[in-house]
């Protein structure tokens, strides 16, 4: 009897919030997100075709932190461990995933731009927690001309999951094909915590710590070539 009175009064405050969860979610239109889309994508673009190596980091990286829910990210990609961490390692760890992340893109070739990339937004389906756009992108073909694209097998599908805080639409997640970004994020720390830190999350911290200044460094190389 206890036991079914308790979840009466859990189904009876879940369906007290329900309503005030789901309104406190900020609304994102479809047209909203498609414009958000498209220009963000040009301007990824005409950044990427940029020729100085060292105004193109500081231009995605702006991106990078206006753009897309790192803080979000930070949690996901720590799973169950973001639980079990102290304030003083959340206050270490998630500015420092937001300082690996950066380093992390900046390890890829960033030389393509408008004439090597091309992309068109397929369509636009809201979700729960905002909108997930779905675009098809081409290396070496107009993506708007499948036929072509299909030809170059250079056309691939991937999907951003959109969200809005405080006004701002920002980046939740990135999934090609059946792979979310979050995901790989979050295998990968689980891997390093798990089978390299025996669980001990300072130890994992120093590892991220480590991985990100080689980064770094690798980076800083790379704009030192530039500059000759």
């Amino acid at each position: 009897m206890k036991r079914k009175s308790f979840l009466k009064l859990i189904i009876l405050f879940l369906s007290l919030m329900l309503p005030t969860l789901v309104s406190a979610a900020e609304v994102i239109t479809p047209a909203e997100a498609e414009k958000w889309a498209e220009s963000k994508g040009e301007e990824i673009l005409d950044i990427l075709s940029d020729k100085n190596l060292q105004r193109k980091y500081k231009e995605l990286d702006t991106i990078l932190y206006n753009d897309v829910d790192l803080d979000n990210a930070a949690k996901f990609a720590m799973g169950k461990y973001w639980k079990t961490m102290t304030p003083e390692q959340k206050q270490r760890y998630v500015p420092l995933f937001k300082q690996y992340i950066s380093s992390l893109y900046k390890s890829y070739p960033l030389d393509l731009g408008k004439g090597n990339i091309n992309f068109a937004i397929s369509r636009v389906v809201p979700t729960k927690s905002g909108v997930d756009v779905f675009c098809a992108i081409s290396l070496n073909g107009s993506a708007k001309d499948k036929t072509a694209a299909d030809k170059s097998q250079g056309l691939f599908s991937v999907l951003f999951a959109l969200a809005k805080n405080n006004g701002r639409l920002q980046v939740r997640d990135i999934k090609i094909g059946e792979s979310s970004l979050l995901l790989a994020f979050r295998s990968r720390f689980y891997q390093m915590i798990y089978n390299d830190s025996d669980g001990e999350i300072d130890w994992f911290l120093d590892d991220l710590q480590t991985i990100t200044a080689d980064n770094e460094e690798k980076n800083e190389q790379k704009l030192e070539d530039a500059a000759f």
